[in-house]
This record gives C-alpha cells, structure tokens and sequence, in this order.
C-alpha cells in the first residue's frame, strides 16, 4: 500500500523550476518530487521536504544571505528531528516521535510554489499544502478527510531582504477539527518541547549562544530552560561564517507569549510551545485556529537590541 502511494503521488508532480523575470529566486522540485528547493541568486536557501513515505512534512534545509545551511535532519541520536518541524499530540496519538503506531502528517494537495513580492517590494516563495493528520491506521486509506483528526493548510512565505541580509521565513498553519471526531485535545503527553522546533548541524552544537528578549537562559551542563518570550535566538560565532537565528512567537496564537524550549546538551535545540505539557488545548468540530510563527536567520551576530525592533515589526504583521 505505501509503495502504491508513493507512486500515485510521484505521478501527481513533475519536474519543475518556477522563476519570475523580476526575481533571482527560484524554485525546483527533487528528490524525487518530494522536495521544493528554494534558491536565490543561484543561492541554495531553503529545502522543504515533504516524502511520501516520510511521518511529516518539515523544513529540511534554511540558510542566511550568502551562507549555508544551518538545520540537521534526521540525526543519528534522535531519527525524528527533522530541521525545522510542526509536531504534537492530538487526542493520545503522538505525531513528534516516528515509531510504529504514530501519527502521520499526510500531505494531500501540493500545489506548485509561488514567487511574487512582499509589500514592501522584496523577492518572495510562497509554499502551500493541505495536510491530514492521521492516525497509523488510517494513513493510506482512500478518502483521507472523513479520517483525519486534523486538516492543516500550511503556508510557508521566504522573504529575501537583501539590504538588511536577512531570510525571514513565516510558517503559517490554519487548522479545523477532522472527520474523525468532534472534539481535539492538543497536547504533549508530559514532553514540554513539542511544537514548532529546530535542530541544527552538529559542528554548531559546540557554538551555540541562546538569548531573548530578556537575557541569557542559564543552561549548564545538560539543564532546560522553558520561559515565555517574544523571541528566542541562538547566535554562532563560526570562522568566517557567523550565524544568527530568531525564533518568533505572534501574539495572535493561543497562549501567548510562547514558551521556549531551549538547551545546550546533549545537542542544541529550540522549540516554541504552548506549554501543551501542562493543559492541553482543547476544539471542536467548527473551530478554526491558526499558529503564526517567523524565523529569520542572519549571516552575523545580530544584538538584542535588533531583534527586539524585528519582534516589533513581526509583532504589528496580520496574522
């Protein structure tokens, strides 16, 4: 049955490249037709990975003006990190981890990306996809919706600000209650760290310098932080190659400020939740709710002061 799937969805897609006379972005599809990578100026930005046979669809790759990549994908220690990626529990089944009996982020419509310009006249991707979150058991059946314990539309914008040299990223993710039940409970069965996260390369685990907009989290040895912010970012001071990342929460979503997960070790990781360890939240059949996240990645050490008037900015945007 999966390898059925794979093949009806490959056939769904061909080989692509999307360009704009106006733009240096670009977009092609790989891998085989499962992947959406996102280049400027023949600069390799953002790959977006979405395998058929794969538990969700995430985020694969994301690099700052002129750098390289930045996210870790399926390391060794944990096989379900995957870069930057959207995952909880939903009525008991767990969507984060990847074993046998888990949730199935199920992508049923993926159209061709779009490239246009912002507002503010500054080249854009704009990347959208309807998901059915799934348990195990109903992940390959025919008629998805009428199954699905959450229907997703998912809207990822790239934003390249050339001038700032910044690669702002909006992850949007507008939900409604599947076919399956009447009512969700959103939670994250006693783990405090799901929700939107990130893992990176393992050379910059070493690096990594955390803060918000407050201060610095306290994180020796192998000890978490999670406290509410506005933004948290990490910073590394690489040879030749400095990096900034930004993580930030919209006060549109359900219990803002968003609590960080963040730690130094074992590996670094950074993650915005909704404290669903501590109370789930809780829809029903007619609710409609969205999650409006942005990161933005620097090829510098940006200060707080900075990121503090880009949370300002992000803050005013409509969700």
């Amino acid at each position: 049955m999966k390898q059925m799937f794979a093949a009806m969805l490959f056939l769904a897609f061909v080989p692509l490249l999307v360009t704009a006379a106006d733009s240096q972005l670009s977009v092609k599809a790989s891998g085989p037709s499962t992947e959406w990578v996102v280049s400027y100026s023949e600069q390799r930005l953002l790959v977006y990975a979405f395998n058929p046979l794969k538990f969700k669809p995430y985020v694969k790759e994301l690099a700052p003006p002129g750098g390289t990549n930045i996210l870790r994908d399926a390391a060794p220690d944990h096989l379900h990190h995957h870069g930057l990626m959207y995952a909880v529990a939903v009525n008991g089944m767990n969507f984060w981890e990847e074993v046998g009996g888990s949730g199935v982020q199920k992508p049923v419509q993926s159209p061709p990306p779009e490239i246009s310009t912002s507002s503010d006249g500054l080249p854009q991707v704009t990347i959208r996809q309807t998901l059915h979150w799934l348990a195990a058991q109903d992940a390959f059946l025919p008629d998805s919706p009428k199954h699905a314990l959450l229907i997703e539309q998912r809207s990822l914008v790239l934003t390249v600000n050339a001038p700032a040299r910044e690669v702002a990223l909006r992850w949007q993710s507008a939900f409604e209650v599947g076919g399956k039940t009447n009512t969700v409970a959103l939670s994250a069965v006693g783990h405090p760290y799901y929700g939107l996260g990130m893992r990176f390369l393992q050379e910059l685990d070493v690096l990594a310098e955390h803060f918000n907009a407050e201060g610095q989290p306290d994180l020796p040895d192998r000890k978490q932080d999670l406290s509410p912010h506005a933004w948290s970012a990490v910073t590394f001071d690489r040879s030749n190659a400095p990096v900034t990342m930004a993580l930030f929460d919209h006060p549109s979503n359900a219990r803002s400020p968003a609590i960080f997960f963040t730690m130094k070790r074992p590996f670094l990781y950074v993650s915005a939740t909704q404290a669903l360890d501590k109370e789930p939240l809780v829809y029903h059949a007619g609710d409609r709710w969205k999650l409006n996240y942005l990161v933005t990645v620097y090829p510098e050490l940006s200060r707080r002061e900075a990121l503090n008037e880009r949370a300002l900015t992000w803050r005013k945007s409509k969700p």
